[in-house]
């Protein structure tokens, strides 16, 4: 993927975020073939609160973030609350489109959580496809919501998009804007973009200069990835990687990542002879987020990290095996992405039994070069 092109669209402007982009006449096109059953579409001067029912992953809920400001743009005067689960709703802090951010529960919980919602919003946007996302909403007897007509849950929304095989093809950021049809007609679209605020930035800030003592850039490595073993690059090459970048610039070496990352971590430190900076388990999603806006450059896996770090605008190098980046790439021009297609790409699969061709046939070379292009980016 080139640098300034998306996959068929270019950014319009990227002094402010977030960036209205222009779609590709063919992406355009293909939106509008979705199709809307049910009710009439609400009434803007009507909709005064607004429930988001967010994705359930990092990565699809950072993906999903232009639905909240398209939603700004369809109903100014309303007050949009987003309901997630406890792993994304940090995520959702300090956006300036977002009034409230409410947790929803594991178990029972969840289903009283939904109860007490009830006759609360004016509309309600179902984002992932699940039955219970519909459910819920409809548990909220909101008057209107919407969503796509997918895993049969058609009979729980009053506004319900068809046709989402349509977009096969197109980046998931489409995907979800797509579900704005139920509404009526689709506003500018916006790049995803993530804000944090000054105590954040200033934190990190504290962190990174009292552990750094190196001259040279940032640089941080996700060696994780939750989806399995066929979106993780070696980790012996990471630390390889580390190594080149540590002998050439003085590079400050930051590892990030969940708790689940923590022994690809471990097997990145321990192919080292350098001092790193290991937050892979240490930090919240909200710190995560603040230690991202610190660095000159990430190399990353396919991951929540990923989306993240290209919502911030943090320059990026993305490596893939088994995923599709035309379809889950990073949602940027500052991203740099390796894949090396095979017969077999995309296979989607969490395992390889040959060893995983796809992912060792990306080089430390290469992901140096493409390391190196990005610490040269300007801000």
């Amino acid at each position: 993927m080139k640098k300034g092109d998306l996959g068929g669209f270019k950014t319009l402007d990227f002094s402010h975020r977030p960036h209205e982009i222009r779609i590709s006449p063919e992406a355009e096109a293909r939106l509008l073939e979705l199709r809307v059953s049910g009710a009439a579409p609400p009434d803007p001067r009507r909709v005064r609160r607004v429930l988001v029912r967010s994705p359930n992953w990092l990565g699809d809920a950072v993906m999903s973030l232009p639905v909240l400001h398209g939603l700004g743009e369809l109903f100014p005067q309303a007050e949009i609350s987003v309901l997630a689960v406890s792993r994304v709703a940090p995520l959702f802090l300090h956006h300036p489109g977002v009034a409230r951010v409410i947790t929803l529960p594991r178990g029972r919980q969840k289903w009283r959580r939904l109860w007490v919602l009830r006759n609360n919003f004016d509309l309600a946007l179902a984002l992932p496809n699940s039955l219970e996302s519909a459910l819920g909403l409809w548990l909220t007897a909101t008057p209107v919501r919407a969503g796509y007509n997918a895993d049969a849950r058609g009979p729980f929304l009053t506004r319900a998009v068809s046709g989402r095989e349509k977009l096969r093809g197109l980046h998931q950021v489409y995907y979800y804007w797509g579900v704005l049809r139920a509404l009526g007609p689709l506003p500018p679209l916006t790049s995803p973009a993530l804000y944090l605020d000054p105590g954040e930035e200033a934190w990190a800030a504290g962190l990174m200069a009292g552990a750094s003592g190196h001259p040279g850039p940032r640089v941080g490595l996700a060696p994780g990835a939750a989806y399995g073993p066929a979106k993780r690059w070696p980790p012996e090459r990471f630390a390889s990687l580390a190594s080149e970048l540590y002998q050439e610039t003085g590079a400050q070496i930051v590892l990030l990542g969940g708790p689940e990352d923590r022994p690809a971590a471990a097997q990145v430190k321990k192919e080292l002879s350098l001092p790193v900076l290991d937050l892979v388990g240490h930090t919240d999603l909200r710190q995560a987020l603040a230690v991202l806006g610190q660095l000159k450059v990430l190399v990353t896996n396919d991951s929540g990290l990923m989306h993240a770090a290209a919502a911030m605008g943090v320059p990026l190098v993305a490596i893939f095996g088994s995923t599709d980046p035309e379809a889950t790439g990073p949602f940027t021009p500052r991203a740099t992405v390796l894949r090396h297609s095979l017969p077999c790409s995309p296979c989607f699969k969490r395992t390889c039994p040959e060893d995983y061709p796809c992912l060792a046939a990306v080089t430390v070379a290469e992901a140096a070069a493409a390391a190196r292009a990005r610490l040269e980016e300007g801000p």
